[in-house]
């Protein structure tokens, strides 16, 4: 879906036979696209269930909102609400209110958004994938059964999911994560990096300048770390069932090692990173000044 310039709502609807779903009634759509007033400085709260959702950052004056609608009884869609209130705090509450107050099975709703910006933004879905970029503020993220993509964040952030992977690309701020079956891809972190996962391999890189730390735990998955100048404290790395191979640490000394756990102090500091896996490998790179 892409902006659209029109103020009024617009509402289409689409029946499609489902291949393979003879017996069930052909499933329809509707779309709703509004256009809301603009609050600089206020929080962005989304609210979907068996749906995406996606929120980006755009250079407008106003909010635009497009709400997919989808289900097989084209009169509940129709009598479908999508709300996009402004509360107390001026925060923007975009939200559907299904006929009867109840959604059904098979039905479901797709939002994305365009926003000038947002200071805070939650995001809570079902069964959906949740994609935000270029925002900033605390950030909330909820979902399963998905995937979670994160671009160019500033601030902190919360992501939970299940059998989704988490990806995290040029952020600031620190990050918290948890999920399970899924990956973990967190590039130039700034900041704090801790969370869980499981059978999933964890990617973690932090730019240059930041001090950490990393703490990260998955099974059956093997776990990257790839450090950029300026991270330091006291490294602590274990598999079950791995190997633990390092490279271009040279600022690292040992403290202790194992066939199954390593530590390492790096630079001054006294601020503890841990990592983890079963069934798993551990490489832990340091960038060295021709990276």
């Amino acid at each position: 879906m892409s902006p659209m310039k029109n103020l009024t709502a617009l509402a289409i609807l689409i029946p499609t036979v489902l291949a393979g779903c003879d017996t069930l009634a052909p499933r329809v759509y509707e779309q709703r696209i509004m256009k809301v007033q603009h609050v600089p400085q206020s929080a962005l709260d989304i609210v979907t269930a068996n749906g995406s959702i996606r929120a980006l950052q755009e250079d407008r004056q106003d909010v635009a909102i497009e709400v997919e609608l989808f289900g097989r009884d084209a009169e509940r869609l129709s009598f479908a609400t999508v709300h996009a209130d402004r509360q107390g705090d001026d925060s923007l509450r975009v939200w559907i209110d299904w006929p009867g107050g109840e959604r059904r099975n098979g039905e479901g709703a797709n939002v994305e958004i365009y926003i000038p910006g947002a200071q805070g933004i939650t995001a809570r879905t079902s069964n959906g994938n949740v994609t935000l970029m270029h925002l900033t503020g605390d950030l909330i993220v909820d979902t399963s059964n998905g995937s979670v993509h994160i671009d160019q964040h500033e601030g902190p952030m919360n992501i939970d999911t299940s059998n989704g992977t988490i990806r995290v690309d040029d952020s600031i701020g620190d990050i918290a994560f948890d999920t399970s079956n899924g990956r973990i891809l967190i590039s130039n972190a700034e900041g704090l990096v801790e969370g869980d996962t499981s059978n999933g391999n964890v990617y973690v890189s932090t730019r240059d300048g930041s001090t950490g730390p990393i703490r990260v735990r998955t099974t059956n998955g093997r776990i990257e770390l790839d450090l950029g100048h300026g991270f330091e404290g006291i490294l602590r790395v274990g598999t079950t069932n791995g190997r633990i191979k390092t490279d271009g640490l040279v600022n690292a000394n040992l403290v202790e090692s194992s066939k199954h756990t390593l530590e390492l102090q790096l630079g001054e500091s006294d601020t503890i990173s841990a990592v983890r896996t079963s069934n798993g490998s551990v490489r832990i790179h340091g960038r060295t000044d021709n990276e």
